[in-house]
């Protein structure tokens, strides 16, 4: 559990020195995969980390369509400067903060007592509306982006 917040840490730091949109997309996609592996370890379930990496990676993908059709073809730098740095600095800022090697706000006996009633609070019939109400929303904005990206011949950016 620590080094998956530990790599969720590094991935959101190295999100800030990514320019290139192949970068950020392909740095998106591992913190999608990362945060819910997490989730589901927390929530013993893999059904909401499934629907979560679903819906994250068609979003990111419609995005990464309509990049690719309007950025130009930038270079791909990596520096390998800034990723030392950040191997350098991680270590340190867990060994720092005491409360975070530690983990004593996540204590395994009391997730595995709570398991039943994590999973109520998904499913709740509270929950019931505002899920049906994203989902329509989600199926909406696909079929109306499916549309727009149908009814154009070429590619999107304007040829000058």
């Amino acid at each position: 559990m620590k080094i998956l917040i530990m790599m969720i840490l590094l991935t959101s730091i190295m999100f800030m020195f990514m320019m290139n949109p192949l970068s950020l997309l392909i740095l998106l996609i591992t913190q999608t995969f990362i945060i819910s592996l997490l989730s589901s370890l927390l929530i013993s379930s893999f059904w909401y980390s499934y629907m979560l990496i679903l819906i994250m990676i068609s979003g990111l993908l419609i995005m990464f369509m309509y990049m690719t059709s309007i950025a130009s073809n930038e270079k791909f730098n990596f520096s390998f400067k800034y990723m030392i740095l950040m191997l350098i600095i991680m270590p340190f800022i867990f060994i720092k903060n005491e409360k975070l090697m530690t983990m004593k706000m996540i204590n395994l006996n009391n997730i595995n007592m709570m398991e039943n009633l994590i999973m109520n609070k998904l499913f709740n019939s509270k929950f019931i509306i505002p899920s049906i109400m994203l989902i329509m929303l989600l199926f909406v904005m696909m079929v109306v982006i499916s549309f727009l990206v149908s009814s154009s011949e070429g590619p999107m950016r304007k040829s000058y």
